[in-house]
């Protein structure tokens, strides 16, 4: 910090007495910087917090949050799905492509955007996270949309074409609806990709289905036409870089007819081959789905728009080509044309497709730390029309199932808002964050992620462990990555020791990313139906968590010593609360696993650190008088850096894992609620910019006027030491919506539900469609990996609980028990929890729609006014014959010989 910075460093955020005086009084500070009551607004429409008095903010983050009765209505009221129109439809980018196939937004008028479909890094995938202050209006690289002819008149249908667009967000499909006071045409847009969760590769298609429903609103018949139009997009860059004849060739373009699809297909083919193995060379498709065949037809379109999609020809025969020069723009275009009655809709489904068989993918830090290899898709589907053909065959069946997890998803008890930001983050997958990939001579393909979109490579633990989502959604995708990632290719087989970048050589180990990945082992085995995963890799996981014990902990005391690197991206010394309580954590889960491989006296040797441990902690770093958990830095001077006496977002990060894994908790629990209600008080603020005014180091996640829970307050003073790189201390002032989820689903766990939700909400309340893309929370660049930790919220509000070996499921609803719905997804299937208490009796169903599910053990949280009691329990209104018993508030259901479920079947209890 400068000295200005300075004099600010140890400014209370308390009414604390221990506070270090301030050269410059605090309401000096405020008339100097101009802070005013409207600056501590959050929302575009609506009052967060306030109003403050002077004496309100005699601390930079007010202990009294006084937020506003509405807005705290608002963390409750069910709402609607998130929507935008006019000028709000600029930022919205929506991934709309299969798992790994690359990244194509649909824009907030229907228009596809963004483009990277070869990994390109651009200039703002950094670790600044540039797009959150600076986010990007839609802008395509690529020449292609659709059209609509009425009457003559042509309508780019997107915000151009029609005066009245509005998106409504379904995520993962969305709807765009267009109306024009000078077209007798409505359009319905629904756009998708298939995404089923648990179903990993048919949610890995290349392709995009647009579907418009175009309805006559007008008292006449109209004839109408709609078509589509693709860029041929092969060896863009790399003939620019080509020198000579290397880049003479043709764009080519090929009419198909396929069962239930007719495409155009545009490539390239060259006179020197070795242009064809680079890896923007590629096939781009529009396809049209069903039997009927297209009445317009363009092969040798030249420009970028809707010019000549409506006069194109419809002569085209299957297999008819055309090549154009290479260096000449060159397009293609496929549509309908339709007699619509008045009041009468016919729908129209395109697909557009593509295939890259190469991508440059990261390895390493810089501009050449990048390796070649195969996308999986492209061994699948060799060319972008083969991908469109095999959904085509499909496509009913793969829209049905999609459209069934949508609707389970949003029909549901909790707020629209809580349902979209505890999801949206696991769109990170249909991004360049990540991809699946043969690398260069391997038979074998990995999933290759990074942090955020091309930015900071090589699955790094100590960020993928806080990320929950994808392990619920794709289990079978985490389970992959710890048997080929952490304990394959970065993994030391003699040591133990995993490389917190999978790359290994100079990236060596964090305590923490070894610890979360013990932790995931144990939850990707729960979302499995046996022990044949856990037993594949136990004795890896054995080894690994033997490793971090002599590493660290070579006394076996529970305490930690020595240098240990975490994901604040430098080594802290001494005694690290969190690190202590997470390193607890996973010894608990090695603990639970090694019974299950039945290896007790393991297990009983974990524990016995635990036992040790978590009383030297609390005796250790509880501070009484501060009311947290606080840093012990080391000794010697270049040991002082870290959280020392600050409030630490983490502190208790072992603990809130363990909620994810069915394990109790560690710490007393006073001191866990006393630490998040310390959270609350010290870190979270309705105004971040008052915070960033004194604390200045550090990059924006939220910026003036945004509500957020930073990384750490000083709320008693704060020690500046000489060690440590100022960059990274800059990471205690951020706003970091995976560490801010983590605290949330916390504090829903444990009780605290309105200052979790709250949390939530501040995060969807900066991702709002008018400021920013509400699709893309940016940390260390976009779409970031750690933000999937949203989804530990919306367990914690399920209460949800699971072990697929065990055959154990539970639920206890936090939010309205008394009326609650909401999704869930086991190791074979998903479906719908239903709670509902009528005369003081409970009544749970258990809708499943997907899939299949296995039981031994059902158990269920009694509800407030009601009491664990007699069970009546059928499926399908058939009496099931179970074993029940109160375990305090909560019914335990036994299967004696097991339950099985498919989908379609309910099952029912009514107890109390």
């Amino acid at each position: 910090m400068d000295k200005k910075s300075d004099s600010f460093s140890n400014t209370c955020c308390s009414d604390a007495t221990s506070c270090s005086p301030d050269p410059m009084g605090r309401r000096d500070f405020i008339k100097a910087s101009g802070l005013t009551a409207a600056m501590l607004m959050v929302g575009r429409t609506k009052v967060m917090a306030g109003p403050f008095k002077a004496e309100d903010l005699d601390s930079i983050i007010p202990a009294d949050k006084k937020l506003s009765p509405d807005w705290i209505a608002s963390l409750y009221a069910r709402g609607e799905a998130l929507s935008a129109t006019g000028d709000d439809l600029k930022f919205i980018g929506m991934p709309i492509n299969g798992i790994c196939t690359g990244q194509v937004y649909l824009g907030g008028d229907g228009r596809l955007w963004y483009w990277n479909l070869d990994a390109t890094k651009d200039k703002k995938n950094n670790p600044k996270g540039a797009r959150y202050m600076h986010p990007d209006e839609a802008q395509s690289p690529v020449g292609q949309g659709f059209a609509l002819q009425v009457g003559g008149n042509v309508h780019t249908l997107d915000s151009h074409g029609f005066n009245e667009v509005r998106f409504t967000n379904h995520y993962p499909m969305a709807k765009v609806n267009y109306a024009d006071d000078s077209c007798p045409v409505t359009v319905q847009l629904e756009a998708y990709t298939p995404f089923i969760p648990l179903n990993r590769d048919e949610s890995s298609y290349p392709v995009i289905v647009m579907r418009y429903t175009l309805t006559n609103t007008d008292s006449t018949a109209q004839d109408v036409s709609i078509a589509g139009w693709i860029e041929n997009i092969s060896n863009r860059q790399s003939a620019k870089r080509a020198k000579g004849q290397a880049a003479k060739g043709q764009k080519v373009t090929v009419y198909r007819e396929h069962d239930n699809l007719t495409t155009v297909e545009c490539s390239a083919k060259f006179q020197n081959a070795a242009m064809e193995d680079q890896p923007d060379h590629c096939s781009m498709a529009l396809g049209i789905l069903g039997k009927e065949r297209p009445e317009l037809v363009g092969l040798e379109k030249s420009q970028p728009d809707a010019k000549g999609i409506f006069s194109s020809d419809a002569g085209a025969k299957e297999g008819e080509h055309s090549e154009q020069d290479f260096k000449q723009p060159a397009f293609a275009s496929l549509g309908r044309k339709l007699t619509l009655a008045p009041g009468e809709s016919q729908a129209v489904s395109f697909a557009v497709s593509w295939c890259f068989p190469l991508v440059q993918y990261g390895v390493n830090f810089g501009p050449k730390g990048v390796a070649l290899g195969r996308n999986h898709y492209a061994t699948l589907w060799p060319t972008a029309a083969k991908a469109s053909e095999q959904l085509a065959r499909r496509e009913k069946e793969l829209y049905d199932t999609t459209k069934a997890w949508v609707d389970t998803w949003y029909d549901s008890t909790l707020p629209y808002w809580f349902l979209e930001r505890s999801f949206i983050p696991i769109d990170c997958v249909q991004t360049q964050m990540g991809q699946r990939v043969f690398p260069k001579g391997s038979d074998t393909e990995i999933y290759n992620f990074e942090e955020g979109v091309r930015c900071c490579p090589g699955n790094c633990t100590h960020v993928w462990h806080y990320a929950q989502g994808l392990a619920r959604i794709f289990p079978i995708i985490e389970c992959e990555n710890r048997d080929k990632i952490e304990y394959g290719l970065g993994f030391d087989a003699k040591t133990g020791a995993i490389s917190h970048r999978y790359m290994g050589g100079r990236f060596g180990e964090a305590i923490d990313g070894n610890c979360g990945t013990i932790l995931r082992v144990l939850r990707e085995s729960q979302m499995t139906t046996d022990y044949r995963f856990l037993t594949s890799i136990w004795d890896r996981v054995k080894l690994s968590m033997d490793h971090v014990i002599q590493k660290w902990d070579p006394e076996e005391d529970g305490m930690l010593a020595g240098a240990q690197h975490n994901t604040l991206d430098e080594p802290w010394f001494g005694q690290v609360h969190w690190l202590i309580n997470l390193y607890h954590a996973a010894l608990k889960a090695s603990a639970v696993m090694a019974r299950q491989m039945k290896q007790p006296a393991t297990a009983e040797r974990y524990e016995r650190i635990v036992e040790k441990g978590a009383p030297a902690m609390v005796d250790l770093l509880w501070n009484e008088e501060f009311g947290y958990f606080i840093h012990k830095p080391g000794d010697a001077d270049s040991e002082k850096h870290g959280s020392t006496n600050g409030c630490h977002i983490d502190q208790v990060l072992g603990d809130s894992w363990l909620h994810n894994v069915g394990i109790d908790p560690i710490l007393p629990q006073d001191k866990i609620r006393k630490s998040l209600h310390a959270l609350w008080k010290y870190n979270f603020t309705p105004n971040v910019g008052a915070f960033r005014k004194v604390m200045t180091n550090g990059r924006w996640y939220a910026a003036a006027g945004d509500a957020g829970l930073v990384m750490c307050s000083f709320p008693n003073g704060k020690i500046d030491p000489k060690s440590g790189k100022a960059s990274y201390a800059g990471y205690l002032n951020e706003c970091m919506t995976g560490f801010e989820w983590q605290v949330s689903a916390h504090m829903i766990w444990e009780g605290m539900v309105e200052k979790g939700m709250a949390i939530g909400k501040a995060i969807y309340d900066r991702y709002q469609p008018e400021v920013r893309n509400p699709y893309n929370e940016v940390e260390c660049s976009d779409h970031y990996s750690r933000a999937m930790a949203c989804y530990g919220a919306y367990l914690a509000a399920c209460g949800y609980r699971y072990d697929g070996p065990e055959g154990k499921l539970a639920f206890g609803p936090r939010l309205s028990p008394e009326k609650f719905r909401a999704a869930f997804t086991a190791a074979e299937g998903w479906g719908r929890f239903h709670q509902s208490v009528k005369g003081g009796r409970q009544e749970n169903t258990i809708e499943l729609r997907y899939g299949k599910l296995h039981l031994k053990q059902l158990a269920l949280d009694s509800a407030p006014g009601t009491q664990a009691g007699k069970v009546a329990i059928t499926l399908d209104g058939r009496q099931l014959d179970v074993r029940s018993q109160n375990d305090g508030p909560r019914t335990v259901i036994q299967f004696p010989t097991g339950m099985n479920m498919a989908a379609g079947q309910i099952l029912n209890v009514q107890h109390g």
